[in-house]
């Protein structure tokens, strides 16, 4: 099991001094389903950049528990605290003043330390030493470390992962600085590959991901065959499949007219795969020759030479090594995807021909149904983009349901929906609000641990949750209706009339706003009660 518990980040660029609790500190005994904290908050307070800290705290140590290179770059002082399984971890910067007065930091590490023990001496600022400190190397971590989003300019750190790698960035970016639509499936269809041969249970959780969007239970990917006359002639060799990829310069060869100097991209994939491994090469030769010469599925491509290889991955017939042997003719080139298939009330559509909505949570969902194992963190960025309301009030709970295998992960999102948080159950999850002073610019966080906002309606969540007053707000009309009452009956009840007054106090002032006459009266009525 792996929950981040708390963040305190000192002279963050983005988030300057933030203090952030993510989940009680006594664990739920037992828990059936992931723990979920959700941060909300207007925009610029900063919410991209609290997953981004989490993610960049993660990845930067467990390099350095692995590797002892101490390749740190975080521009801030940090009090982090996670727990895995019984075991409770924490990360502190220490500043360190060297003899020419010009600070530097360092890193302590400590293992189930209570929380009320202090780390310096408040007078001398010495560290306090205790038996709770540890080695870099005794750090547990969580298994991988998931980041997601849909957004093209998200905060995250790009990396083209590989599916045996801790950290797993899966947002829309095909590089550092690019989205690319066809990357996005690209990397889908790849995702969809590796779980369907390494997860027995995946397709069953692809099926509850396609009804949860309305489709069938049917996802077929199709693949453009190219270089025709030599792979799919039915005649391929092993030497013409090798002079391909490492003589295609050579005169007599007729398959190709490409010069020495223009190499395929895909031959450093040949060469890590195949060459020098008889084995393999004859393998794939036998599989394009008996694909050539099959029962028809090469089918025609209207307007082209080419032909269309379909893959049903429902299909009772096809076999984990036939994934594997598809996976490895798209990285040498041999076939490129042309489109991924679905259907809807009967009709078949395209992947890029579904609404935005409906593309966004399946890649997203899919690239973290691929990739997930037990004791993970899942760092999502605003789900709720351009998802119809009606999923966004079930989106927690499908995650919940969709992952309940995973109860021993964390699962911390960003949103502005109060649709998304309509959905929440307390026993396993928290609200994490941020609210930017106006005045001083400084952000604050509350935390609401374990609260229950599952069914409420959007009224009751944006007043009582958001701090936001719309206005034909009910709730808002019965706390001020309540309050009236209670001054205009003289009622002595200091501790709910003060209740109220904090949280009218809360919301954002409007000009020449009515509400602030009636707190200062109940202010005034409160400091004259006997």
């Amino acid at each position: 099991m792996f929950i981040v518990r708390y963040l305190k980040v000192f002279n963050h660029p983005q988030l300057g001094s933030l203090e952030l609790t993510f989940a009680e500190e006594q664990p739920k005994a037992n828990r059936t389903e992931p723990y979920t904290s959700v941060v909300i908050g207007p925009n610029g307070t900063g919410k991209s950049y609290v997953l981004r800290t989490i993610a960049e705290i993660l990845r930067q140590f467990k390099n350095y528990s692995e590797t002892d290179e101490k390749k740190f770059n975080l521009p801030y002082d940090i009090h982090f605290r996670y727990q895995f399984y019984h075991n409770t971890y924490e990360i502190v910067t220490k500043q360190l003043q060297s003899s020419n007065r010009i600070s530097r930091k360092r890193y302590l590490f400590y293992k189930n330390r209570p929380i009320d023990t202090p780390y310096f001496d408040d007078e001398t600022q010495q560290e306090i030493v205790t038996n709770f400190e540890v080695l870099y190397r005794e750090l547990e971590f969580p298994e991988k470390l998931l980041v997601n989003s849909i957004i093209p300019t998200d905060r995250f750190v790009w990396q083209e992962s590989k599916p045996g790698d801790f950290y797993q960035y899966l947002g829309t970016r095909s590089t550092r600085s690019t989205t690319s639509t066809r990357s996005t499936s690209r990397r889908t269809v790849k995702h969809l590959f590796n779980a369907s041969i390494l997860d027995q249970d995946f397709k069953n959780r692809l099926k509850d991901l396609l009804s949860f969007l309305g489709f069938e239970h049917s996802f077929k990917v199709e693949y453009m065959t190219r270089a025709n006359k030599l792979f799919f002639s039915g005649e391929l060799t092993e030497e013409n499949f090798r002079k391909f990829f490492e003589e295609w310069w050579d005169e007599n060869f007729k398959f190709t007219t490409r010069k020495k100097e223009n190499p395929l991209w895909s031959i450093p994939y040949y060469n890590n795969h195949f060459k020098g491994r008889d084995s393999a090469l004859a393998k794939i030769v036998i599989y394009l020759n008996n694909l050539s010469k099959g029962d028809g599925r090469l089918l025609p491509k209207k307007n082209s030479s080419a032909k269309i290889l379909s893959v049903d991955l429902f299909a009772g017939d096809i076999s984990d090594d036939e994934l594997t042997m598809i996976g490895h003719l798209e990285n040498l080139d041999i076939i490129a995807l042309d489109g991924i298939k679905i259907n809807k009330v009967g009709s078949r559509l395209s992947i890029d021909q579904i609404s935005s909505g409906e593309y966004h949570l399946l890649v997203s969902m899919i690239g973290i149904f691929s990739t997930l194992s037990k004791d993970s963190l899942v760092l999502i960025d605003e789900p709720e983009i351009s998802l119809h309301p009606n999923w966004q009030m079930r989106y927690v709970s499908f995650l919940k349901s969709a992952f309940h295998r995973f109860s021993s992960c964390h699962f911390i999102l960003t949103t502005h929906s109060h649709f998304l948080i309509s959905d929440l159950e307390g026993a396993s999850s928290t609200v994490i609000s941020l609210a930017r002073n106006e005045e001083t610019g400084t952000i604050k966080s509350t935390t609401l641990s374990g609260v229950n906002t599952y069914s409420w309606s959007a009224e009751d969540v944006l007043y009582n949750v958001f701090n936001v007053r719309s206005t034909w707000n009910y709730f808002l009309e019965a706390d001020l209706t309540e309050l009236l009452g209670m001054i205009s009956n003289n009622m002595t009840n200091k501790e709910r009339i003060s209740a109220i007054i904090n949280k009218l106090d809360g919301l954002p002032k409007r000009p020449n706003d009515p509400l602030q006459d009636i707190l200062e009266e109940a202010k005034y009525y409160l400091a004259n009660l006997a």
